[in-house]
């Protein structure tokens, strides 16, 4: 049998084209379907475990020499694209003249066209999600060095909390060093399968990193990352937990909210990253 010539094998490929064009057309008929079914109290579309577990089932089902990443990012774009057309929304993120990594890894991860807009400081960032003018903010992944940490604001019910981490299936087109980032919104977290949860826990005077490991592991609780800032009368601490905790899981109720502890309370969650984990806890170092 003769092998295809040189435009037999490009009509193959436009075929596949128009294959995948009728596929990505079909999808949409079904997204249509899914949206209808859950009626129209659902106002923000965004499910960040939804999408977690599509790209884990690629992840698996994934051979050949083609970058699952480069697939990631085309799923990506695709979602977005779809979220979109159920409900309108806009992100929020940090990026000036110097900070340009944010804005690239949020445009990979929400795609062309939702609307994105630059904020010159975080806390810029964060309130914008905080009075309801964008329903998503894209900030830095905390660090323990830093002097005026965003996250002691995700404090209380009606606060936004930490939905997802940045980049969740590899990186695409980023400007500057690379550094991981959250997204806050106003979402119920849900588990995936394989999550990560942050909690805030204040204490009444400074406590050590081992000492506030101690009291998390006596309630079952494992503790990855921790960083901590000062209050006017109190301390609070971000801890990272290797598992999906929400605030009824009993394990919060073994912690001893007496003496040092007086608060512990859950501000977000987010699916553990495809892939070689690039970190231990929630900052690159």
């Amino acid at each position: 049998m003769a092998k295809p010539n040189l435009d037999e094998l490009r009509q193959q490929i436009d075929a596949i084209d128009d294959q995948i064009h009728d596929l990505i057309l079909k999808r949409w008929d079904v997204v249509q379907h899914v949206a209808e079914a859950k009626g129209k109290s659902v106002s923000f579309p965004l499910r960040p475990t939804r999408e977690a577990g599509m790209l884990r089932r690629l992840a698996e089902r994934h051979s050949g020499p083609f970058p699952f990443s480069a697939l990631a990012r085309m799923w990506h774009e695709m979602i977005a694209a779809f979220t979109m057309l159920q409900a309108d929304y806009s992100v929020a993120v940090f990026a000036n003249s110097e900070e340009h990594t944010l804005w690239d890894l949020a445009r990979d991860q929400f795609g062309s066209q939702v609307p994105m807009t630059a904020y010159p400081t975080v806390r810029d960032a964060l309130a914008q999600v905080f009075e309801d003018k964008h329903q998503i903010a894209v900030l830095p992944a905390p660090r323990e060095s830093d002097e005026d940490p965003w996250w002691v604001k995700l404090s209380g019910a009606n606060a936004p909390k930490v939905i997802m981490r940045l980049p969740f299936a590899g990186v695409g087109s980023v400007r500057g060093q690379m550094q991981d980032a959250l997204a806050v919104a106003r979402l119920k977290l849900e588990p995936t399968g394989s999550d990560r949860t942050l909690i805030l826990v204040e204490t009444t005077a400074p406590l050590s990193r081992t000492g506030l490991n101690a009291i998390l592991q006596r309630a079952k609780l494992h503790p990855l990352f921790t960083a901590s800032a000062p209050q006017q009368e109190s301390w609070v601490h971000l801890v990272e937990l290797g598992d999906f905790v929400d605030g009824k899981d009993p394990r919060l109720e073994l912690i001893e909210v007496r003496d040092t502890v007086v608060r512990v309370e859950v501000v977000g969650g987010y699916a553990e990253i495809l892939g070689p984990d690039r970190r231990t806890g929630v900052v690159l170092e």
